[in-house]
């Protein structure tokens, strides 16, 4: 898509308009381009949404947001970047960046935010002898850049839909930082990500509990890793990644296209579960975000 010459000159000469709106959305208007921002989940771990809207054609486009580049993708025929939020951000006000490929080069927006406060308390976890052997293995470092690699992946098609929790339970956890008695850099070892912080939500399960695919997607992998035990990762699109892991078994074999709630596998204690359950994280864009922020807003 190119941006129509009318709409860029607009673009140039007009300065930013700023539109009343519901709280939990900016809008903002640069000449002929209309750039509406959902904030409603904007906070450290969140999402934030942009959707532009234009007379003219639109280029291809991104969104940035602390370093973190989103593309934009057509959902519903209106341009959508989902833009994740780090958990380590500071809340705040804040800029989100949005650029616009044209022909006279790429034109680019700033747009005022607010990340609003989330506390994650702090949460101790030890470590038994079994555990500790496995973070010494030289796989587990092979492992974690294998599953970093998967969680970066970009498809056009399908859009992501309604993210559902993969089992009928509560889960807890995402955003903790986390410390383990003995040992150092255990989360970043899980997926060669920097930071402790708690990348999922831990579901405390029975083994064997049948566990679904959290919306529709292609498996990308299905089996072992060192840490993270039977894993199973699946790709619901425009940069939305699931990872199930910690299962009993896999269900699904890597290329698989699974509807969601299908069953692609059931809970477990592999890896450094310490107990039976089932941890479900999301990425997005490689970013892990808070998977009830996803949900409330896809």
């Amino acid at each position: 898509m190119r941006l129509a010459a009318r709409a860029l000159g607009a673009l140039l000469l007009v300065p930013g308009i700023t539109l009343s709106a519901p709280a939990q959305e900016v809008v903002r208007r640069v000449g002929r381009v209309t750039f509406r921002v959902d904030v409603s989940q904007a906070y450290p771990g969140g999402v934030v949404v942009v959707r532009l809207g234009s007379r003219g054609r639109l280029g291809s486009a991104w969104a940035l947001l602390d370093g973190r580049r989103a593309p934009f993708y057509p959902d519903g025929g209106v341009p959508r970047a989902l833009v994740p939020v780090a958990v380590t951000s500071e809340p705040g006000p804040a800029t989100l960046g949005v650029g616009i490929a044209a022909r006279g080069g790429e034109q680019r927006v700033a747009i005022p935010i607010d990340i609003a406060r989330r506390d994650y308390r702090p949460r101790s976890i030890f470590l038994t002898g079994p555990a500790g052997a496995l973070l010494e293995q030289q796989e587990a470092a092979r492992d974690g850049r294998r599953l970093l690699a998967l969680l970066h992946t970009e498809s056009p098609k399908p859009a992501p839909g309604l993210l559902l929790p993969p089992v009928d339970a509560a889960g807890a956890g995402f955003g903790e930082y986390r410390s383990y008695s003995g040992y150092a850099d255990v989360e970043s070892r899980t997926d060669a990500l920097q930071g402790e912080r708690h990348r999922g939500l831990d579901y405390v399960v029975p083994a064997g509990t049948p566990v679904r695919a959290p919306a529709a997607g292609t498996v990308l992998h299905a089996g072992p890793f060192v840490l993270t035990g039977e894993t199973v990762v699946i790709d619901h699109g425009h940069g939305v990644v699931s990872a199930l892991l910690h299962l009993s078994r896999a269900g699904v074999r890597p290329g698989d296209v699974v509807s969601a709630g299908a069953v692609v596998g059931a809970s477990g204690d592999t890896g450094l579960a310490t107990e039976p359950m089932l941890q479900w994280r999301v990425y997005l864009h490689g970013t892990p975000v808070d998977p009830s922020a996803l949900a409330a807003l896809l």
